[in-house]
């Protein structure tokens, strides 16, 4: 069974909405679903700076500070054969939609909090923003 970690970043604009991307229906996990950006954490390199790296790439968006959120094994998702640790980390923005760059996916969209859950969300992503937004 292939193992490896990814990072994933739960950006918030100044109104609370979140950015999250719609994923492509090819992608290897997660096809079709919305999903927080990140991707791969490459040898050599952190959680950390594999986080700030993905959001670079798929949103042309440079983060500011960001705070661990929350590190653990990805949610079990039939036909997903991988054993994935997953690294959230969280942090504010001042961009604007206007700001963002599509580098990867469908669409990557700032959400208003209060339709996050409205969308089919990934596994992962769903976990992190149910500990991390409902409540707040």
């Amino acid at each position: 069974m292939a193992t490896y970690d990814v990072a994933l970043v739960l950006l918030v604009d100044p109104s609370g909405a979140v950015l999250l991307q719609h994923r492509d229906g090819d992608a290897a996990a997660s096809p079709n679903q919305w999903s927080l950006p990140g991707g791969h954490v490459e040898l050599g390199e952190s959680p950390e700076e594999a986080a700030r790296r993905e959001l670079r790439e798929e949103t042309g968006l440079a983060a500011g500070e960001l705070r661990p959120l929350w590190s653990g094994p990805r949610p079990y998702e039939a036909g997903f054969p991988h054993a994935v640790t997953v690294h959230v980390f969280g942090g504010t923005t001042g961009a604007r939609q206007e700001d963002v760059v599509l580098g990867e996916g469908r669409a990557m969209v700032f959400v208003p909090r209060d339709e996050v859950f409205d969308r089919e969300l990934a596994v992962s992503s769903a976990l992190v923003l149910a500990r991390h937004l409902k409540g707040r």
